[in-house]
């Protein structure tokens, strides 16, 4: 046994770095492990041009040990010295003048400090191509390693033996490490199989382009555990794969579950980096050559070739669909009912693809969903962008037979205005302050009937800043409309806010609050086509048509999604037992008169 040598790094520190700021998870040890195999083969293969018979083999001691062999180039003793034991370098950076060459996965000499993660110790038995001897190197947690020749007559490779620590014995076992060998090292180009085995763990098609529709989606399934709606091939200069389309709707926020390989090996499952935004609505196997890991590599550099291979992905898929509207309409109608919201965001992205898909997507109407093609065809369009109006004023436009679109969703304003500056839909955008223009005005005959209602709604509603307007509109049961613009909604909040407070806050607040307009903040337009409220123009006690005219303001603003404020919580209930009072005293009246 030799005198202990010491890593020429702080071991300590730099295992706190790898297990809780670089890797994400224990099981990369694995991965790391991998890619020294590949590397090692990919080595030897350069320098034995006819050799090639690379190939990993992985033994299994169960919860114990795990032993990893390649038959790849091997190490010297001096590589020993100065590879395994110093962080930050490569033995492949001798190579080709110096300069690291492109297919080698490896590139920061920390792969194999992450097995402490997992190990108190590291054996590492290897052979070099260019060196008779043998030797085992063995790496301790405290810090120190051991070297020495072995007698025994190695084959030319590496072979890596750990020993689970406490704590990490799962990951020693068959069932996981053929898991863990599928996730990383799936798309390999070397096989790789348990000890005494044939089948090997990894392999894929190696063009997916070249491969029919069928076999495609089949190993999607293979892959993802999905039946998909369909597969797109990739094949451009940095990316090679296949997109799969989703058969269920998904939210845009999901970035993960791809699988995203940097030179057959997996660095990542999600797609925020190479992926644009849109592409939530698919499950990507994607392989790229040439782009830049960071040192964790679970991730992608963002440089010029990342920039690039985003632009190639998106024309893919903007081919693939464009292909879909000319020749299979049917198949591209099926996409669309599922992942509109994607196809949304897309056209709002991309104009050609915009007038592509337009006329397919849907959008949410006063007479239900309208697809773009429609809207190019309407004689004239309502725009709304807040929901709850939407909901409050649908029925209105329907009864009139007028078309309001809602654009309250995600890309649909966005989209909106492209229909009106590309496409000239005539597009009108309904604002609070605009709505009394979209209902009839009443008779004179109706506004001498609710004068005095409306004089008691206004009195009754004026310390809530609210105005009471008559207008005649459908349907006959819908009693009142109520509209605030955000202006005033942050004008009202700012009030509230203001009776809430004193000091320097409350002065701030009047300030600002200063060159408001003395008027009315909100508007209330009771129907006069509706028979409650012609009912109530009858009515002369002026006591109880404030109290209505209170219960229907707070109806009002529930129903058109506004949230109640101050005293407006407790109006109903205070409003309900003036009623109730109201009702008692008149039955103490009709009473008395019966008995006289």
């Amino acid at each position: 046994m030799s005198e202990p040598y010491h890593f020429q790094v702080n071991l300590g520190g730099m295992l706190d770095v790898l297990s809780n700021h670089l890797y994400k998870r224990p099981d990369v040890f694995l991965r790391e492990l991998l890619q020294n195999g590949i590397d090692a083969i990919t080595l030897r293969t350069s320098k034995q041009a006819n050799w090639k018979d690379g190939a990993i083999t992985i033994d299994v001691e169960e919860n114990r040990v795990i032993s990893f062999s390649d038959n790849g180039a091997g190490l010297t003793e001096d590589e020993i010295h100065q590879f395994l034991a110093v962080i930050g370098q490569s033995s492949k950076t001798e190579l080709k003048n110096g300069e690291l060459p492109t297919d080698y996965i490896g590139h920061f000499g920390i792969g194999l400090l992450s097995c402490f993660m997992v190990s108190e110790d590291i054996v590492v038995m290897t052979r070099s191509v260019d060196d008779s001897l043998a030797y085992r190197w063995c790496g301790y947690a405290d810090g120190t390693y051991t070297l020495e020749i072995v007698d025994d007559a190695l084959p030319i490779g590496t072979t890596v033996s750990l020993r689970a620590k406490s704590g990490a014995e799962s990951y020693f076992t068959r069932t996981r490490v053929e898991e863990l060998v599928r996730y990383y090292g799936l798309a390999l180009p070397v096989p790789i199989c348990f000890a005494g085995k044939s089948q090997r763990m990894n392999g894929i098609p190696s063009q997916f382009d070249k491969i029919t529709r069928m076999q495609q989606l089949d190993f999607g399934k293979q892959m993802f555990d999905e039946s998909f709606l369909d597969a797109i091939p990739i094949q451009t200069t940095h990316l090679s794969g296949v997109a799969y389309i989703l058969p269920y709707e998904t939210a845009s926020t999901l970035k993960h579950n791809h699988r995203i390989y940097l030179k057959q090996m997996l660095l990542t499952e999600r797609g925020d980096r190479l992926l644009p935004p849109w592409a939530f609505f698919l499950r990507c196997f994607i392989n790229t050559q040439d782009l830049r890991p960071t040192a964790s590599r679970e991730d992608f550099y963002e440089d010029e070739a990342l920039e690039l291979a985003q632009q190639e992905f998106a024309g893919v898929i903007s081919e693939y669909l464009t292909h879909l509207v000319q020749d299979e309409p049917e198949r591209l109608q099926k996409i669309v009912r599922v992942h509109f919201r994607a196809l949304k965001s897309m056209a709002v992205w991309d104009d050609a693809l915009f007038h592509l898909f337009i006329d397919y997507l849907p959008f949410t109407s006063s007479v239900g969903a309208v697809t773009g093609a429609e809207l190019k065809r309407a004689a004239s369009v309502t725009v709304i962008n807040s929901i709850d109006r939407f909901r409050q004023l649908s029925p209105v436009f329907s009864a009139q037979q007028r078309l309001l679109v809602c654009t309250g969703y995600t890309s649909d304003a966005e989209l909106m205005d492209k229909l009106y500056r590309l496409c000239g839909v005539p597009v009108e955008f309904l604002c609070d302050d605009k709505l009394g223009d979209a209902l009839q005005e009443p008779t004179l005959m109706q506004r001498d009937l609710c004068a005095n209602l409306l004089r008691a709604a206004n009195r009754a509603l004026a310390e809530y800043d609210c105005c009471v307007e008559a207008k005649c509109f459908s349907p006959a049961d819908l009693p009142v409309l109520f509209c605030q613009s955000e202006e005033v909604d942050f004008i009202q909040t700012a009030k509230d806010a203001q009776a809430l407070n004193s000091g320097v806050f409350s002065d701030a607040l009047s300030f600002m609050l200063s060159d408001v307009e003395e008027m009315p903040l909100s508007t209330l337009y009771i129907n006069l086509s509706c028979t409650l409220i012609v009912q109530l123009c009858f009515v002369h006690e002026t006591m109880l048509l404030e109290s209505v005219a209170r219960i229907l303001y707070v109806q009002a603003r529930l129903t058109g999604g506004y949230s109640l404020r101050g005293r407006e919580h407790r109006l109903i209930g205070q409003e309900l037992l003036h009623l109730i009072g109201f009702w008692c005293k008149e039955e103490d009246s009709h009473g008395t008169k019966l008995q006289s």
